[in-house]
């Protein structure tokens, strides 16, 4: 058998790959001598490719492992190396996909698992946003190309994959430590920023590029990390510290929950550094729900007292003011704040534009693909800064309105889900999952979270696992943490 004969991944694993990468060496060897390094490096990397599509045949969920990490670090190494990072996970996401092909041949796949009604509905909003490519008012086709990947297209890829592949519980415990571990490396990161200093990369993005006008105020950074800006860093860091909060109340070992205890604090003090104001939005809110979906009244009620006093302090008492963090947060509960002031004014102007326009400008009209490929147009040059503002902008009412009911159902669904799951740590860790969630989908107001990354790809991770819950429930007696 050749290895044209061959399907799958079984080329692969022959001796003719063996022979291709040896012949690729040499080929390279040669073209550098005649032609410089960087052709040469070209075909070089042809194997690495060749053996990471391998791994992505074989193992179509590697592919949501890769997305993680790229969506943690790419922001952070596009400010040292030019080079179209953004486009890694559409080609990890979508080979994983093709894969599903050749794998299709040698195992069952099993495509029932995808009408879950989690996946129907993505589906049903990811329609729209394919329909949106013949939306008349929309005035750049690449726009809609490069936006509607974060809007629509990795959600479905991303939860696809979980619903596909995610068996057991094991996951979910590995998806927990590993965000947890590269999130405590951003708040590392950020602390050597406001600790030592910036470096020469981030100087060149903040002075050069623009951002200082956003990330440094009166004189003090706002930590950004190697986050895209200092709002995705401070949410993220902010969604971590309170899943990994309600996990370490639980039950469960105590080396475990001291683990969750130590990622807590550590990634608290991100969110604190961060100088976000939106970001208040994901502990409040995801607290709430956790206090209600654990139905414990008298928590219930605890909760809702500290949160009370923790909006008194800073509503309306000046303690800490000093601290330049705690002086940001405490201007997010101003109705008077300049920056508020001026978002109401836009939405104004928004609903004045789009109403006669019910499905919107076209996705990337708006925000930063919209300054980019239509640079001149209302919508482009007016800040959206909600990512719900931005969704209304792109889709219309007819949009957010099927976006918001697509939330809705997530929550409403999810709720349900863990009132009835029986196993009491995955319990905790799924309620933990929710309230990330609804945090991130509350500050999504204030800021454009929901569709950046890594925010966006834990999303798309958390709600199908919350969905497929039941599949790892087990009795209490059973419980294995």
């Amino acid at each position: 058998m050749t290895i044209l004969e061959k399907t799958g991944a079984q080329a692969f694993d022959k001796w003719e790959y063996k022979i291709f990468l040896l012949v690729s060496s040499i080929v390279a060897a040669f073209v550098i001598s005649k032609m410089g390094m960087l052709p040469g490096m070209l075909i070089l990397g042809l194997p690495v490719v060749i053996f990471v599509l391998n791994i992505l045949i074989k193992k179509p969920l590697s592919a949501v492992w890769g997305s993680i990490f790229i969506g943690f670090f790419t922001a952070g190494l596009a400010r040292y190396v030019s080079a179209p990072f953004g486009l890694l996970m559409d080609i990890i996401l979508i080979a994983a996909w093709i894969g599903l092909i050749f794998k299709n041949k040698q195992t069952n796949i099993p495509w029932k698992n995808l009408k879950d009604s989690g996946y129907i509905v993505s589906g049903i909003w990811f329609l729209l946003v394919l329909l949106e490519l013949g939306n008349p008012e929309m005035v750049s086709g690449m726009a809609w190309f490069y936006a509607m990947r974060a809007v629509g297209f990795y959600q479905m890829l991303v939860l696809g994959l979980v619903y596909l592949f995610v068996n057991d519980k094991s996951f979910l415990d590995k998806f927990l430590k590993v965000i947890s571990w590269l999130s405590v490396a951003g708040t590392i990161w950020g602390l050597k920023q406001m600790i030592i200093g910036t470096d020469a990369a981030e100087e060149y993005w903040l002075f050069v590029e623009g951002y200082a006008d956003t990330h440094v105020l009166v004189g003090v950074l706002r930590v950004f990390s190697f986050y895209s800006d200092a709002g995705q860093f401070g949410a993220s860091q902010a969604q971590l510290a309170l899943m990994a909060g309600i996990i370490a109340i639980g039950p469960g070992k105590w080396s475990t929950r001291l683990f969750y205890v130590f990622i807590a604090l550590i990634t608290f003090v991100g969110f604190g550094i961060s100088g976000t104001r939106g970001a208040l939005a994901v502990p409040a809110g995801g607290a709430i729900a956790y206090l209600v979906v654990s139905r414990n009244f008298k928590l219930l009620i605890a909760g809702i007292l500290a949160m009370g006093i923790s909006f008194y302090f800073l509503k309306y008492t000046y303690a800490l003011q000093g601290v330049e963090q705690v002086r940001r947060m405490r201007t997010a509960l101003n109705v008077d704040d300049p920056s508020l002031q001026v978002r109401l004014q836009n939405q104004i102007k928004f609903g004045n534009y789009l109403a006669s326009r019910p499905f919107g400008g076209g996705i990337g009209s708006a925000g930063y693909w919209g300054y980019r490929f239509s640079p001149h147009t209302f919508l482009a040059n007016t800040a959206t800064d909600s990512y719900y503002v931005k969704i209304w902008a792109e889709t219309g009412i007819i949009g957010i309105s099927l976006h918001l009911a697509m939330f809705g159902f997530f929550l409403g669904k999810g709720g349900v889900i863990i009132w009835h799951l029986r196993d009491p740590i995955l319990r905790q860790k799924i309620i933990a999952l929710y309230s990330g969630v609804v945090g991130i989908l509350l500050s999504s107001y204030g800021n454009q979270v929901f569709s950046q990354m890594p925010t966006g790809i834990i999303m798309y991770i958390s709600i199908p696992l919350i969905f497929i819950s039941p599949k790892f429930d087990n009795p209490p007696s059973k419980n294995k943490d």
